[in-house]
């Protein structure tokens, strides 16, 4: 799993240049989802297991049965079908695309014009419920 969060992790920061990319849900994308980009150890990091915005925190922003991770909900990066996935940012407010595994939604990371090896880490993230 480690090794799959660090290829995400690398790729998106080499995209990039390393900005921080912050993650944005829900209704009107106002909802803060923790900084991509940032090291494991920032209190806002999805790689920092303890934050409340970490990917692997149960209890966190993307626990499994929450809006943003589960498979049924609108707004969930993990759900195939859903249009409203969360937005990658940065801090000036430039738009890098859609946190969604849903290929047919416009700027998808697993979109045309997407990235194939960021995809396929969330697709696997996704699937460690």
């Amino acid at each position: 799993m480690k090794r799959i969060l660090y290829i995400l992790l690398l790729s998106i920061s080499t995209t990039v240049y390393c900005k921080d990319i912050l993650i944005f849900g829900g209704e009107n994308n106002k909802d803060f989802l923790g900084c991509i980009t940032c090291n494991e150890m920032a209190s806002n990091s999805v790689w920092n297991e303890m934050s409340t915005y970490g990917w692997k925190n149960g209890f966190g922003k993307w626990n499994p049965f929450g809006q943003y991770k589960t498979p049924f909900s609108s707004y969930s990066a993990c759900n195939e079908f859903s249009q409203n996935g969360p937005v990658l940012v940065d801090r000036d407010g430039n738009f890098y695309g859609r946190l969604t595994i849903n290929e047919f939604v416009s700027k998808s990371i697993c979109g045309i014009s997407g990235n194939e090896s960021i995809c396929r880490s969330l697709k696997i993230m996704c699937a460690e419920q």
